[in-house]
């Protein structure tokens, strides 16, 4: 017996125009989205993402409704570019089980000292986030933490092993990293963080 999906499958097109004052701007077409989404990231510029239905003359109004956003946005795009391009010529990159041996000491030293439990470490690309804990107490790290200072691993991972007792971002879970660095280092390392996000966005190619 054969058995046919009635479900469409998405119809997805690329197309890209050039706005006189913001630029170059890619619209992705896909007849399976139901809204709007823009998005501007580094190296690539501005995204939209167009639902069933809507053309980049419909989205006039989202360039109108964000224009300083965007135009904000452009800019700090050019500072993580230069950044990047910078940091990541003719640069060492530990492959990811080196990086697995680095993260899992340091993780196990803290966890030991601080009295935490963790089931296991992953190590990912991931490009999003510096780590995350799942609610087994499975923590994955971002392998990117290996170009960070040292006390900014240290409190990666002391926030992904906070999640083992807290697993939201609550007063509870913040009150552990308090009574760890003391609140004003707390916020001092979540703040310094800011200034790595170029490790997010490596040159193309």
């Amino acid at each position: 017996m054969r058995i046919f999906s009635r479900t469409k499958p998405a119809r997805i097109s690329i197309e890209t125009h050039d706005h006189p004052v913001l630029g170059k701007i890619t619209y992705h077409h896909n007849s399976s989205r139901r809204t709007t989404r823009l998005k501007v990231e580094p190296f690539t510029g501005i995204q939209v993402h167009l639902g069933k239905g809507q053309s980049p003359t419909s989205a006039k109004k989202i360039f109108q409704d964000h224009r300083q956003w965007i135009k904000t946005a452009l800019k700090r795009n050019q500072v993580i570019e230069m950044k990047s391009r910078a940091f990541f010529q003719n640069l060492h990159i530990l492959d990811r089980s080196e990086v697995k041996t680095l993260l899992h000491g340091k993780l196990d030293q803290l966890a030991s000292t601080y009295d935490f439990q963790y089931n296991k470490l992953t190590i990912r690309d991931q490009h999003t986030r510096w780590g995350s804990c799942s609610a087994t107490n499975n923590i994955s790290l971002n392998q990117k933490l290996q170009f960070l200072p040292e006390e900014l691993q240290d409190y990666i991972l002391l926030h992904e092993l906070a999640h083992t007792r807290q697993k939201n971002h609550g007063p509870q879970f913040w009150k552990i990293l308090f009574d760890i660095f003391g609140k004003a280092e707390t916020i001092s390392r979540r703040r310094r963080l800011r200034d790595f996000e170029y490790l997010f966005y490596p040159p193309p190619g």
